[in-house]
């Protein structure tokens, strides 16, 4: 007998497998499903997701066999994951390898084997689909091209799961972020004492400062204080290092001199930077610039300008800056991998997809109830990594900048009633009561209708799916005038509006400023739709933000909500870009 070999990478393969987070987890439905489906195409008695650990073989998913794990060495799956193909075993009993392997002289009895490595996604060897029979057989192409899909299909669930870890740490860093916040804020509270000190108690200013700016130096952000001719009156050491200035070569001077320029290197005029937009408005001031700091060294700084008002008169500002290099960086790195782990995925489904089509069809013969059943089976959960790669795939397009907007003349009432005719089928099946209002029979605008039939679409299938049967939805179009209230918001100008409303479970007022959040789910919508990704809407407003619209709700819980989407009579903005949003 020959043992299982093992790879010279072993220890960079066993860290990929370790950082899925599937060894010694209890099974589940997702995986049994794929192992069940093998077991009844190939009518054989056994099959197994296979993990290959450091000295034992752990089934993720098993059909046919009561042990969970067996020993690496004498392992079957041990041979197969080096193998760059399907590796098959006609009859074990004719391969020297295997003749006297205890699995084949002893229980299972094992006479034929086939399996394919599953890869994670940075490419290592985690493990093997196979499939085992207690008797000789053959294998043809067919049967290996149904088992590579299997296979595929198997590979796509392990990774997934892996995202999701990902996913979830993005969640803790977010929260990190919001007590750095906190602690901006607090600093925001420490400069404003400052300035008040200098306004009515000239003579306390000395002791003041001394306190104060303590405070200031132990923050780590930067932090400037300006009057109200723009005259910079503090600044602390962070700032001044960042700005790669000396304090007493900045106090005093002009603030708007500094070099701020845009993404494209051109300089920021002086009605566009932050000081002079906050002194202008009254109102805090956030943008995102590149600072040329001395020797030409450039770097994108988050600049937040706010206002410090006495008696209702402002009398100046605190600006906080903050080197964003890191997190822009950070940022790029996940959406480049969200797009690539996405593009590498979409593959297979794709080919699963046109495979059980024509399964289906009857051009390969007919099935079974049962073999039908199962087919749909796999069709549904196939349809339904689809969606989920085609929402991180318009996800990684918004975050990169990618994706372009194209509109053209489009009658947008027409477009609506289109949509909810491709929904009719599911909301009749879901048993509501489906009402449309259109103020006018036909208004024409300049549209992305791929867009607009996915902002549309979402929304309805949203009140669909967070609606109890019997519930009622109404969709109304129409046109509203500026300056007319519309969902308790004053419209700025002419626009065309979609409103959405429906008498389904509502939104949790305690979670409502998040709902347009990449991932966020509310937990009555987590209990009622387990199947969900929390990017459906955070797309939504991406696409209208990009293109002139706008998007808002009210909702009450256990009540219901409406959603309010608004397009310029103008039509949808054009933007440039090198992809278009996957609907």
């Amino acid at each position: 007998m020959k043992t299982a070999p093992i790879p010279e990478n072993e220890k960079e393969r066993l860290f990929s497998l370790y950082k899925l987070g599937l060894l010694d987890t209890k099974p589940e439905e997702r995986f049994d499903r794929i192992t069940r489906t093998a077991t009844k195409i190939f009518n054989v008695p056994i099959s197994t997701l296979t993990l290959i650990d450091a000295e034992r073989e752990w089934f993720k998913s098993c059909q046919g066999l009561t042990k969970r794990e067996g020993k690496r060495a004498i392992s079957f799956c041990g041979h197969a994951l080096l193998s760059n193909k399907i590796f098959v075993i006609p009859d074990t009993k004719k391969d020297k390898r295997f003749a006297d392997n205890p699995m084949v002289i002893g229980k299972p009895f094992i006479r034929f084997y086939a399996g394919m490595p599953l890869m994670s996604i940075d490419g290592a060897r985690v493990g093997v689909f196979c499939i085992k029979d207690t008797k000789p057989r053959k294998f043809s192409k067919k049967d290996e091209e149904t088992l590579k899909g299997l296979a595929n299909w198997a590979e796509m669930e392990i990774n997934f799961h892996n995202l999701n870890l990902a996913f979830k740490e993005e969640e803790k860093t977010q929260t990190k972020l919001k007590f750095q916040a906190r602690d901006l804020e607090n600093a925001k509270i420490a400069a404003r004492n400052v300035l008040e000190d200098l306004q009515i108690e000239k003579e306390k200013l000395a002791q003041s400062n001394a306190r104060d700016e303590a405070l200031l130096e132990s923050i780590g952000e930067g932090l400037v204080a300006v009057d109200n001719d723009r005259r910079v009156i503090i600044i602390n050491k962070v700032a001044s290092d960042m700005l790669g200035w000396k304090a007493k070569d900045l106090i005093g001077k002009v603030i708007t001199g500094l070099p701020l320029e845009d993404e494209m290197g051109n300089l920021v005029s002086l009605d566009k930077r932050p000081t002079t937009i906050a002194l202008k408005t009254g109102k805090v001031a956030k943008v995102v610039y590149f600072f040329a700091r001395k020797g030409k060294i450039r770097f994108p700084m988050a600049i937040t300008a706010t206002p410090i008002k006495l008696r209702g008169k402002t009398i100046g500002l605190i600006e906080i800056i903050r080197d964003i290099t890191r997190e822009k960086e950070i940022d790029k790195a996940k959406s480049e991998f969200i797009s690539l782990a996405s593009h590498q995925l979409k593959t297979p489904p794709t080919a699963i997809k046109l495979l059980i089509e024509r399964l289906l069809s009857g051009k390969m013969g007919k099935f079974t109830e049962k073999q039908k059943e199962y087919f749909d089976d796999i069709q549904y959960s196939n349809q339904r990594m689809i969606d989920i790669v085609n929402k991180l795939l318009n996800v990684s397009r918004i975050e990169l900048g990618t994706f372009a907007i194209q509109a053209s003349e489009n009658d947008v009432c027409a477009v609506v009633r289109s949509v909810l005719d491709e929904l009719k089928l599911i909301i009749e099946k879901r048993r509501l009561k489906f009402r449309t209002m259109f103020g006018e029979k036909s208004i024409r605008l300049m549209i992305d209708e791929s867009l607009f039939r996915m902002v549309i679409g979402n929304l309805v299938m949203n009140a669909v799916n967070y609606t109890a049967e019997e519930g009622e939805i109404q969709v109304e179009c129409k046109t509203v005038n500026k300056g007319q209230m519309l969902g308790g918001k004053l419209l700025s100008e002419n626009c065309f509006a979609v409103i959405v409303s429906n008498t389904g479970y509502g939104i949790p007022k305690n979670v409502q400023n998040k709902v347009f959040t990449k991932f966020f789910r509310a937990d009555n919508a987590r209990e009622k739709q387990a199947n969900g990704t929390g990017l459906g809407l955070y797309i939504i407003k991406s696409i209208l933000d990009h293109s002139g619209g706008s998007v808002w709700f009210t909702s009450q819980e256990n009540k219901g909500s409406i959603f309010y989407v608004t397009i310029p009579m103008t039509g949808m903005r054009v933007k440039i870009g090198t992809k278009k949003l996957v609907g």
